[in-house]
């Protein structure tokens, strides 16, 4: 019998992707307007390749980088090729780094109306300007000319259209949040029963392993 060799072989180029589930507490990703109990994670890892017994055996190695993203994201990443510059997940670990900080949550319900309370507070002071100057007007002048009252018309049809397109613009943008808000709901709802339920039927497989394994075929199924 020719003599088997074992050779190991490492290089730069070589990687080890992995792909892992977990669940428990609550996490903020980012790119996500809710907190997630179940999410996946991405693994690259260093790879090595084991040559031996006229077979290829692949080992990963020291992490290069570590993410964590939510079902929904996971989703995205996979199905949308060539789309932008990628999907957003939460880098949890970088070699040369370590961990990184945990990921900040943003309440999108504070930050609309945060925003929407600076947009108003920028409208009143136009319209408070608008009203400065047309006052000043009325002091230094006992008559308004054709251009004076061209000039009054357009600073208050530039209010006006500043406050509509403004009002339908945040509207538009809240109920796309929203919107968001409710799928990535949903994908938590979805991913936390399918947990549960691999988690019943793992249970299930094992209390009855031995009656499984008596079957001649598992997936037979037998009426009377």
């Amino acid at each position: 019998m020719a003599k088997l060799f074992k050779i190991k072989d490492k290089h730069d180029s070589y990687g080890m992707l992995q792909f892992n589930r977990s669940s428990g507490g609550a996490k903020s990703l980012f790119g996500s307007s809710i907190q997630h109990r179940d999410t996946i994670t991405m693994y690259l890892r260093e790879g090595e390749v084991s040559r031996e017994l006229n077979r290829d055996f692949y080992f990963g190695g020291d992490r290069i980088i570590e993410c964590e993203m939510s079902y929904s994201q996971f989703a995205e990443a996979i199905t949308s090729m060539n789309m932008g510059t990628g999907v957003p997940v939460t880098i949890k670990y970088i070699k040369g780094k370590g961990n990184i900080e945990e990921c900040p949550f943003i309440d999108k319900k504070k930050q609309y109306e945060e925003e929407f309370k600076n947009n108003l507070d920028e409208t009143n002071k136009m319209a408070n300007d608008l009203l400065e100057s047309v006052r000043q007007m009325f002091e230094e002048k006992k008559s308004f000319t054709k251009k004076d009252k061209e000039e009054i018309l357009e600073k208050i049809n530039h209010l006006s259209m500043e406050m509509n397109e403004n009002r339908e613009f945040i509207y538009k943008q809240f109920n796309e949040q929203m919107d968001k808000t409710t799928l990535e709901a949903k994908g938590e709802i979805e991913a936390f029963m399918q947990n549960k339920i691999n988690s019943v039927a793992n249970v299930a497989l094992v209390e009855h392993r031995d009656d499984i394994l008596k079957l001649e075929n598992p997936v037979d199924i037998k009426t009377e």
